[in-house]
């Protein structure tokens, strides 16, 4: 049936939408999230960005030791020591290859064991303390050491390849200078003393050992020692990764806190719930109370039948726990996945609190949507489940803008009760979109022609409705007629449903309906034992 914009029940729909969100999203969920920045589990990303979920981890890298104190020990592991005697013999061997140059030693060059990445990196890496892994041991690998010449590995220092390719250039361009500047003033030196022919021979050394080490930077191939630290870098990730991700500290965190959050979202749908039902409850009885104590106002009445009206309210409330016990459990799913998903999205990237929330709040319809599709639990044909799967999806999506205007409200609210107006705000967006987003998409003219269309594809649906119409509509009728009495008596009735009940056969089935039937004087149109008579009833029936 197709709802126009006049018959729409805008007041109902955005009054409901606005306190289910005020009691849950933009109230209890601030009471019961602490939401941080990166979220609640410590993460190699995290930790390199200096985002620490934890202080215990936060306190193990603030005490990892200063790199001057153990630099020694990085450059006498016993790896370190082999690699360097193997490429020793390599080099006499004259089969020494240097992937920095993309080419082999010569046995004239002098050579230096590189840490690709430097020893001062690994032993300062967040990601490596919060894994507990040995900086020593990793740095020390075979992926991780590569011999190359003395002058380039000297000029590299500490500093990771990619950055130390980008100051090469800049680099070169300063030693030519230097070059060009002795250069110029070799030639004006005078050589006519033996000191200043010393001086010379000085200054010649120098210029040949600049020209040695230019020429030695340039032969740097930038690709190549990309592509080494690409692997060198690869195995070291990988080793971290697999040994933090897979480790027990981990996972416990992990589920600590999806499980904490799980609890958290499910007494947060449950409690908003309750507490949306006690207003709306609360609400329509307030008018009722005040309307009986119009023309006599007492205030001690007034407050005995607010007391009385919780009461019964609560006994309401009571009766339907099934639901507030579906909502709590609904709420546990959708705050573990959401604590998961925040967790692995901090293991690629650093997550806001906003997003935090925005997950949280997605995950809680998600969970209904998904519940919907997979049970059906009110057994709805397919148009309407699609219809009601929107309406859930939309909800949530109005959640995400409401939260996103929340934020924005928050630095401009820094007044008293501030927060709370800017909560509102929220609920309000979060009530209007999802209003607007319902009729848009379910009611509106343009909806409506979309969903006959799919309704049209599937033609027995239409008959399947008619009679599902006037189903609801005959039961009304029976609803009414229930509430009659009929001047029947109940114990009788019960007494005869009972003398029915305890019939082994037919025969005296039709013992008692006959004995029913003289009792009360009831005429019928055959004679009960006599199949002919019946017979003769029934075609008489086809006939007319």
């Amino acid at each position: 049936m197709q709802i126009n914009a006049a018959n729409y029940p805008w007041a109902a729909e955005l009054e409901k939408t606005v306190i289910n969100s005020l009691t849950t999203s933009f109230g209890l969920d601030f009471l019961l999230f602490k939401d941080k920045f990166g979220g609640d589990v410590d993460t190699i990303h995290n930790a390199r960005g200096g985002v620490w979920a934890t202080d215990t981890e936060k306190q193990k890298y603030d005490e990892r030791g200063v790199y001057k104190d153990v630099k020694d020990s990085y450059h006498q592991h016993a790896n370190y020591r082999a690699t360097g005697a193997r490429d020793a013999k390599l080099q006499d061997e004259g089969a020494l290859f240097d992937p920095y140059r993309g080419s082999v030693m010569k046995r004239s060059e002098q050579r230096n064991l590189d840490h690709v990445i430097s020893a001062k990196e690994i032993h300062d890496d967040a990601g490596r303390v919060l894994a507990g892994l040995d900086g020593i041991e990793l740095a020390n690998q075979d992926s991780n050491l590569q011999t190359t010449l003395e002058t380039i590995n000297k000029s590299k220092q500490q500093k990771p390849i990619t950055e130390y390719l980008n100051q090469l250039p800049e680099k070169i361009k300063t030693y030519e200078h230097q070059l060009a500047r002795d250069t110029e003033r070799l030639a004006s030196l005078p050589r006519d003393t033996p000191q200043q022919q010393h001086e010379a021979r000085k200054l010649e050394d120098r210029i040949a050992s600049e020209k040695k080490k230019i020429a030695s930077l340039k032969e740097a191939d930038p690709e190549a020692m990309l592509k080494r630290d690409r692997k060198a870098r690869d195995a070291y990730n990988a080793s971290i990764n697999t040994t933090y991700y897979t480790s027990s500290k981990f996972i416990m965190n992990a589920a600590n806190a999806a499980g904490t959050a799980g609890l958290k979202m499910g007494t947060r749908q449950m409690l908003g719930l309750i507490a949306a039902e006690l207003w709306f409850e609360l609400r329509e009885a307030l008018p009722r109370i005040l309307e009986n104590l119009r023309s006599k106002f007492s205030l001690d009445i007034f407050l005995a039948q607010i007391k009385q009206t919780l009461r019964n309210i609560w006994q309401r409330l009571k009766i339907r726990f099934n639901e507030f016990l579906v909502a709590f459990k609904d709420g546990v799913f959708a705050g573990v996945f959401s604590s998961v998903t925040t967790t692995l999205f901090n293991i690629f990237a650093t997550t806001s609190k906003n997003v935090v929330k925005i997950i949280r709040e997605m995950w809680g319809q998600l969970v209904k949507a998904i519940k919907l599709l997979a049970f059906n639990p009110e057994n709805l044909e397919f148009v309407d489940l699609c219809k009601t799967v929107t309406a859930v999806l939309n909800t949530g999506a109005a959640t995400v803008v409401g939260t996103l205007a929340y934020a924005q409200l928050i630095p401009l609210c820094n007044f008293p009760f501030g927060s709370e107006l800017a909560a509102f705000c929220g609920a309000l967006v979060t009530g209007v979109l999802t209003l607007g987003l319902n009729y848009v998409v379910l009611h509106s003219e343009r909806a409506q022609k979309i969903w006959d269309f799919i309704q049209s594809l599937m033609p027995h649906m239409g008959v399947v409705n008619k009679f599902k119409q006037i189903n609801a509509e005959l039961d009304s009728y029976l609803k009414e007629f229930a509430r009659l009495e009929f001047n029947l008596n109940t114990e009788e009735l019960r007494i005869f449903s009972e003398e029915l009940a305890a019939c082994n056969s037919e025969l005296e089935r039709s013992l008692v309906l006959r004995a029913e039937v003289n009792k009360r004087g009831i005429e019928l149109p055959f004679e009960m034992g006599k199949p002919e008579t019946t017979r003769k009833w029934l075609a008489s029936l086809v006939k007319t």
